[in-house]
C-alpha cells in the first residue's frame, strides 16, 4: 500500500438509499449525484432511469434532492457531469440510442434565466458506438478529462484529455499514456483544486478488489506513477469518483455497504498519519 493508507476518516452520507447513488461533481453549493432512485414527483413517468440529482448540505443534514432542470432531464440516461469554475459552461454525458453508451455534450448558462442552459450541442470525440464517460474539467478550464473505450487505447476504458480553448472550441483528445492507463479499465478522472493531483478509479491488478481509487502527481503534461489510495478509502468492493473539495476533504462513492451492495456516497476527511503523530510527539 501507499503512504496514503490509514489517513482518512470516512463517513457514509445520510441521503443514501437502496438505489444507486454516486457523486459526480460539485455545482455551486450542491453535490451532484447520478442515481436511479425514483422521485415522488408528478414527473415520475418522464424520468430517465439514471438521472442527475442535487443535494445541498444544511448543517448536519442534507436537503431533499432536486432534479437538475432543462438539458439535464429527459428519458435518456445521464452520467458524469462537470462545470467550469464560474458555473457558466457545463460538460455532461447522456445516452443516445444505446443504454450504456454515453455521448459528450456541452451547454452554456442562460444570461436571462439563471436556472436554464442554452446552446446544447454534442461534442464528437470518438466514432459512433464508443462511450465517452465521466468528464472532469480542470479548475482553470483548460483541460477536459474523460474516460472512453475508443480504439487505440491500452485496454478496456482509458483516460483521455482534450484542450478547451478560450473561444470554447475543443481540441483533439489524447490518451494519457501507459504511465496512467493499463490493460485493465481506468475511469472516473478528477483533479484536486490546484490541479496537481489526478485521481481515477481502476480495476488493475494493484487494486484491493474491484475498482480502487488511485492518484498520481501531475503538472497536466506529465504524470507520476499511480499509487493506491489505501484501505481507509478502498475496499474489496468498488470505489469510484474521488471529488476533492479542499486539500483535506471531499467525497467518493462505493458499494462497500454490506446491506445495500449498491453505490453510495461517502465523505472523507484527511487525518494525520501515524508517522506524523510520532514526529509531532517527539518534538513536544
Amino acid at each position: 500500500m501507499s503512504s496514503a493508507d490509514n489517513t482518512y476518516a470516512v463517513t457514509e452520507l445520510s441521503f443514501n438509499t437502496a438505489a444507486d447513488e454516486y457523486a459526480t461533481c460539485m455545482y455551486q453549493k450542491s453535490l451532484v449525484v447520478v442515481s436511479n432512485r425514483k422521485l415522488n414527483r408528478r414527473t415520475i413517468l418522464g424520468q430517465s432511469d439514471y438521472k442527475l440529482l442535487g443535494f445541498t448540505q444544511q448543517k448536519s443534514t442534507w436537503s431533499v434532492p432536486y432534479l437538475l432542470p432543462g438539458v439535464f432531464t429527459g428519458k435518456t440516461n445521464h452520467g458524469g457531469i462537470t462545470f467550469n469554475k464560474n458555473g457558466t459552461q457545463v460538460f455532461f454525458t447522456k445516452t443516445l440510442s444505446t443504454p450504456n453508451t454515453y455521448a459528450l455534450f456541452t451547454a452554456h448558462k442562460s444570461t436571462s434565466y439563471n436556472h436554464l442552459w442554452r446552446d446544447e450541442k454534442q461534442i464528437i470525440v470518438a466514432a459512433s458506438g464508443f462511450s465517452i464517460e465521466n468528464p472532469w474539467l480542470s479548475t482553470d478550464g483548460k483541460l477536459l478529462y474523460f474516460s472512453s473505450n475508443m480504439p487505440g487505447g491500452f485496454g478496456g476504458y482509458d483516460l483521455y484529455a482534450v484542450q478547451v480553448f478560450k473561444n470554447g472550441v475543443i481540441g483533439k483528445p489524447y490518451n494519457l499514456g501507459a504511465q496512467i492507463n493499463s490493460s485493465a479499465n481506468e475511469n472516473f478522472p478528477s483533479l484536486n483544486p490546484d490541479n496537481t493531483q489526478l485521481y481515477f478509479a481502476s480495476d488493475r491488478k494493484e487494486s484491493i478488489g474491484g475498482y480502487d481509487i488511485f492518484y498520481a502527481f501531475t503538472d497536466t503534461k506529465s504524470y507520476s506513477a499511480p499509487k493506491n489510495m489505501g484501505t481507509t478509502i478502498n475496499s474489496s468492493s468498488n470505489e469510484i469518483r474521488f471529488i476533492p473539495t479542499s486539500s483535506t476533504s471531499g467525497y467518493f462513492s462505493s458499494n462497500k455497504n454490506s446491506l445495500s451492495r449498491t453505490m453510495n456516497v461517502y465523505a472523507y476527511e484527511k487525518v494525520a498519519a501515524a508517522a506524523e503523530f510520532s514526529t509531532s510527539s517527539q518534538q513536544d
